[in-house]
């Protein structure tokens, strides 16, 4: 069988796939089920075609032209129906709709009966095949056939440039783009059979409905069953990219292989020609035409690239980051001014509202400003970002995916009304915390797959500074109050035990003094009652200089909540985190956990702060070579330690470096930024888990930092004070 006669059949496949998997994806989904009765028509269609091109003789022809246009005359009812849908405007346009499908009825009826105002008896033999006879009722038919699909064409056209959604916008440019490869196909037939009258020889133009119903059907399909698609405008730009250079470089081959011809090598051996495209081939799937993807990227996509790297480069500042208003303000500012991008709006969680309110706003102009009312902790938005497992929500993929269209089908409106793009949720240990959400980017451009991964990073990174953050604003908090009660309490302290010691001491000098006999004698009743004066007044002299020296020891308060640890786990969950710094460095971090690893009581938040603080250093301070994570059992505890090929540590700094607020004075350390309390900090935490951390290390050859954390704990609730 030729390929001619077997392509309708595999458009039949494909058709079918489509309506399949459409149905399969979200059935409840009105959308899919216009899609699916299109994807049948189709297949109708295509069948017919496979059939009537195998057929026989005219007789059998002639029979399948009917199955064929049963499938040609529903389907451009069924595609403006699926247009109408996708827009979300049936409910206006009832009256043309129906219009529409009583042209589809009509002709259907028409069709149906054998009427030879339509299809005449008989059929005729061309090129390609067998072709119906036509009658009168054939040229209206066209009419509605083009006119349909134009009106839907330049519907969606007009809607397209009114969408804010660049997502909506992106599926709404695949249906256009499928939409003119069928009628560029239908064209071409329909030119074909015109020219054919006058010049025979058009009778041999391949026939494209088939190919252009292929098409159009891929793409339609593809834009209802694919969730996250690729920016279609830039597949376009690179399919034009490519198709260039690779006629340029057919030409290039076969006008050497003319060029060998004619200086007398005769004929040349077809190995002339695959040679050299095998070895353009070769090239290409190498990593020298990665390398040229990649320029081609930086050549015409620059905008896609920066809004890359603003996003990396945001990554790696919010881990240097403690305060959270600069926090805040670095987060909003940098995405909005930096992709850039419509408006950005923060929420943060607030506990006496039970509501995420507006923490932080920015908009590129005054006219994209956005009021965003707080949202409850009980809204459906809100259960979904903080039970999903999801980096970012996108909220145009609410309308075909499934799992989210079911979910948020009831609140489709309150999701209607959030003003953003993407909503991205910021949590901790599967808490949320604060909602980021995002407008459009100012390119028109969507958020393709490379970038949401990246937000998705750049969101955890987040959440963990700001954590960080609100737990060294929490420490400083409680260093005022401290400083202040302390303060209150030495005077207190002070003024009584000035009240409280001046007199004792008179007493006890007397008593002293009476017990001595100096200015005469006591009886034994009262040498009783002045030596019980003494001692009691010298057991409240003793007292007070106890309180005085308890008095005098700093006091703070941290709560451990111990849990059954996975140490190898959260090994790896830190250096995922940490991968976003790593961008731009040859540096590979590597992991080297003991297979039989136990697992701990720790407090998971708090142990993963330690690696995280620990693997920011060894990134910070190493440009080339290695960073390995260790992790091995020792005794009844597990030794965890962090080495690094950077810039080392003098022997001399190895004793203060883990004080609060310490730099180390050399110039190497100064190009590393920091603030000098990642150390103090997880020092602190390994010392309340009742174990110990310290470092090893030489100058310019690289560090180790150790610690070491007990296996079990005495309690599941601890504190210091």
């Amino acid at each position: 069988m030729s390929l001619h006669k077997l392509l309708p059949l595999v458009a039949f496949l494909l058709s079918g796939s489509l309506l399949g998997l459409s149905l399969a994806r979200n059935f409840r989904s009105p959308l899919n089920r216009i899609f699916a009765a299109f994807a049948a028509s189709l297949m109708l269609w295509n069948f017919g075609v496979f059939m009537g091109r195998r057929a026989p003789d005219p007789a059998s022809a002639h029979l399948w032209e009917y199955v064929i246009h049963a499938g040609i005359i529903a389907m451009p009812a069924l595609y403006y129906h699926f247009l109408l849908a996708f827009l979300d405007t049936t409910h206006r346009h009832r009256r043309t709709l129906g219009l529409v499908y009583g042209f589809a009825a009509a002709f259907t009826v028409v069709n149906a009966t054998g009427s030879e105002l339509f299809l005449r008896q008989g059929v005729i033999e061309t090129f390609w095949g067998w072709a119906p006879v036509v009658g009168p009722l054939y040229v209206p038919f066209v009419v509605y056939f083009s006119g349909t699909l134009i009106s839907g064409i330049l519907r969606l056209v007009r809607a397209y440039r009114t969408m804010e959604s660049s997502f909506r916008r992106n599926r709404a440019l695949l249906i256009l783009l499928g939409s003119f490869a069928s009628l560029a196909g239908g064209f071409i037939d329909f030119a074909r059979f015109i020219l054919a009258g006058f010049f025979p020889i058009a009778d041999q133009i391949y026939p494209m409905g088939i190919p252009g119903n292929m098409a159009f059907a891929v793409l339609l399909g593809t834009a209802m069953v694919r969730y996250r698609l690729f920016d279609v405008d830039v597949a376009v730009k690179k399919m034009a990219i490519y198709t260039v250079l690779g006629v340029g470089v057919t030409s290039l081959v076969v006008g050497v292989t003319r060029l060998v011809e004619k200086v007398g090598a005769g004929d040349v051996d077809t190995l002339w020609l695959v040679v050299p495209l095998a070895l353009v081939i070769t090239i290409v799937l190498s990593p020298f035409g990665r390398r040229f993807d990649d320029f081609i990227h930086r050549v015409m996509f620059t905008r896609r690239r920066g809004c890359y790297e603003t996003l990396l480069a945001l990554s790696r500042r919010m881990a240097g980051i403690l305060d959270f208003g600069t926090l805040v303000d670095t987060l909003v500012e940098g995405l909005v001014l930096g992709i850039p991008v419509t408006h950005g709006v923060l929420l943060v969680f607030d506990e006496g509202a039970n509501a995420f309110v507006v923490r932080r706003t920015e908009a590129t102009l005054k006219t994209d400003e956005k009021v965003v009312a707080p949202l409850p902790a009980g809204s459906a938005l809100v259960r979904w970002l903080a039970d999903s497992s999801d980096g970012v929500l996108v909220k145009e993929e609410a309308r075909v995916d499934p799992r989210l269209a079911g979910y948020f089908h009831a609140a489709s409106a309150d999701l209607e009304a959030i003003p953003a793009a993407l909503v991205v949720p910021l949590r901790v240990e599967k808490k949320l915390i604060a909602i980021l959400l995002i407008g459009e980017k100012l390119s028109g451009e969507i958020f393709d797959e490379q970038e949401l991964e990246v937000l998705a990073v750049l969101a955890n990174q987040t959440a963990i500074s700001m954590e960080n953050a609100r737990l060294y604003a929490e420490l400083g908090d409680s260093n005022i109050q401290l400083v202040k009660a302390s303060r209150l309490k030495s005077q207190f302290l002070a003024s009584m035990s000035h009240e409280l010691r001046t007199p004792l001491n008179s007493i006890i000098g007397f008593s002293k003094v009476l017990l001595r006999r100096i200015d005469g004698g006591l009886t034994d009743r009262q040498e009783t009652y002045v030596k019980s004066v003494h001692n009691s007044s010298t057991h409240l002299l003793e007292l007070i200089n106890s309180i005085l020296d308890i008095a005098r020891i700093e006091a703070g308060k941290v709560d451990i909540r111990f849990q059954d640890v996975d140490l190898g786990l959260l090994v790896d969950e830190c250096i995922e985190s940490s991968l976003p710094l790593l961008r731009g460095k040859a540096v590979k971090v590597e992991r080297e956990v003991a297979f039989d690893l136990p697992h701990l009581d720790a407090d998971r938040t708090k142990v993963k702060q330690i690696l995280l603080n620990l693997l920011s250093n060894a990134i910070k301070a190493t440009v080339r070579g290695r960073i390995v994570v260790r992790a091995r059992p020792q005794d009844d505890a597990i030794h965890v330690s962090v080495a690094d090929t950077g810039i080392g540590i003098r022997p001399e700094d190895l004793t203060r470096m883990f004080e609060p607020f310490e730099r180390l004075d050399n110039p190497l350390a100064r190009q590393v930024d920091g603030t000098g309390l990642g150390l103090a900090i997880s020092r602190k935490f390994v010392e309340l888990h009742g174990g110990r951390i310290w470092a090893e290390s030489r100058e310019n050859e690289g560090s180790t930092f150790h610690f070491l954390l007990p296996r079990h704990q005495a309690a599941t609730t601890a504190g210091t004070e």
